[in-house]
């Protein structure tokens, strides 16, 4: 990736209109004292509004609004969903009980449980473009394709002991990464060229496909979307997220809970599998069970035992901002996952103090992948992409 400067893609956030976030699995109702899992976190507060991206850990939530402020709801118990007050956040990432965002300057904010380090931000800890959380760690990529990692098992417990199992201890020289995502105890990068690096526990990646673009992890099982839109998932599979449906195809978008997965098509509709349905009540919390009628979803995001649809008149939402854009020599692409019918254009600042953005020409979605590109970065900073 050499390129130099802070490139942002951000999702033009006024063109999404009234959005709603749809919750279901564990914490439909804090009636009684919480118990194991029911904390609210499946319950939406009446007053979210223009939700731009959502999140979720195992007992809370958090949401993004179109004017960059966060709002979070289920356990709060140890802050985790305490950031500081602002309207320049972009996105956000939840682990098991803490929480990272990332900002508009490209810095990250980390609120929540600290025990192992996880929301202790690495100094100079900047040009971040995106991030994830495992149970007690954090990842985050920079907009060189390097990633940088702190929390759990960045500590003296031994390498392979609960809960160190060596998922911040990055591989030397990994380069060129284009996505991040953290499992329960591991971490797993995907590589320009398509291929994943991974390490800590349930490192087992596969080998053979080059053809990857994008990736969820799980506590144990881990899914990727192929560049043709079908699904791959490996790893652990005690409560069948492994098992892709049959059929499952046109697929824009993944998220990976603890034990189950969840699949947006190009058409809005979830698709989910994975524990939620069985007796297990410490991991069967109707998580796997989508809604009748939810439809015209733009994002999914999937907690420990909870699921989020965030519901728009938008296209979907594969990586709000920023997303990772595949730097070269001369340019640089971006996959974008479209809806079709609606049209998108790459938009771009050479400042955001600039009071209007420019733009490249337009792009009908076809339903699936296209890609935009740029051959002039030397003279822009920063990008979005806008549905039009």
């Amino acid at each position: 990736m050499l390129v130099a400067g802070i490139f942002w893609l951000d999702m033009e956030r006024e063109t999404f209109g009234q959005t709603r976030v749809v919750a279901w699995g564990a914490g439909i109702t804090v009636a009684k004292p919480p118990d194991y899992n029911n904390y609210g976190q499946s319950i939406v507060p009446a007053n979210l509004t223009n939700a731009v991206f959502v999140a979720a850990g195992w007992r809370h939530s958090l949401a993004v609004r179109n004017d960059g402020t966060l709002q979070g709801w289920g356990d709060d118990s140890l802050g985790q969903t305490d950031f500081p007050p602002g309207t320049n956040y972009l996105t956000v990432a939840c682990g098991q009980l803490h929480s990272v965002a990332l900002q508009g300057n490209g810095g990250v904010a980390a609120t929540g449980d600290n025990f192992y380090g996880q929301t202790t931000l690495p100094a100079g800890l900047t040009n971040v473009v995106s991030l994830a959380c495992g149970f007690f760690h954090s990842l985050a990529l920079k907009s060189d394709g390097t990633v940088v990692a702190w929390g759990a098992s960045a500590n003296t417990r031994p390498v392979g002991s609960n809960p160190n199992y060596g998922q911040t201890l990055v591989p030397a020289g990994l380069s060129n990464v284009v996505a991040i995502a953290a499992g329960g105890y591991h971490s797993v990068a995907l590589k320009a060229d398509g291929t994943l690096i991974g390490w800590g526990d349930f490192t087992e990646v596969p080998q053979g496909p080059s053809n990857l673009t994008a990736i969820a992890m799980g506590a144990q099982g881990d899914v990727a979307i192929t560049s043709a839109k079908t699904v791959l998932a490996w790893g652990g599979n005690t409560y069948g997220q492994t098992n892709v449906p049959a059929g499952l195809s046109n697929v824009v978008a993944i998220a990976a809970g603890g034990w189950h997965n969840l699949a947006l098509e190009t058409n809005g509709i979830v698709i989910a599998w994975g524990a939620g349905s069985g007796s297990n009540p410490n991991v069967d919390c109707g998580q796997n069970q989508v809604p009748a009628g939810l439809s015209n979803v733009i994002q999914v995001a999937a907690g420990q035992v909870n699921s989020l649809a965030l519901v728009g008149n938008g296209p979907p939402i594969t990586q709000l901002m920023p997303t990772q854009p595949a730097f070269g020599i001369n340019g640089f692409s971006i996959q974008l996952a479209t809806r079709l019918g609606w049209v998108y254009q790459l938009q771009f600042k050479n400042s955001l103090a600039e009071s209007s953005w420019q733009f490249m020409p337009l792009y009908a979605g076809t339903g699936g992948i296209i890609s935009l590109t740029d051959d002039e970065v030397a003279t822009r900073r920063f990008y979005r992409v806008a549905q039009w």
